[in-house]
């Protein structure tokens, strides 16, 4: 199973495999502990992937003040 984040430190979103314990984010270099992240959308499809990161970052730039991400 497949999942998309977003770094809690630099809002820098990502896929990632649910069986994954941590992953470094690519911008900030930070380690994301995924227990303990938001999981956005889940699929089982890789070639979903890609659409499925455009979609949470735009979900994430045009979020109102009171959606937070956790």
């Amino acid at each position: 199973m497949l999942g998309v984040i977003s770094c809690p430190k630099c809002k820098n979103v990502c896929g990632i495999s649910l069986e994954q314990k941590s992953k470094k984010c690519i911008k900030c270099d930070y380690l994301i502990k995924i227990k303990k992240v938001r999981i956005w959308v889940k699929t089982k499809e890789r070639s979903n992937l890609p659409e499925l990161i455009k979609k949470v970052r735009e979900e994430i730039e045009n979020a109102s003040p009171n959606i937070r991400d956790y």
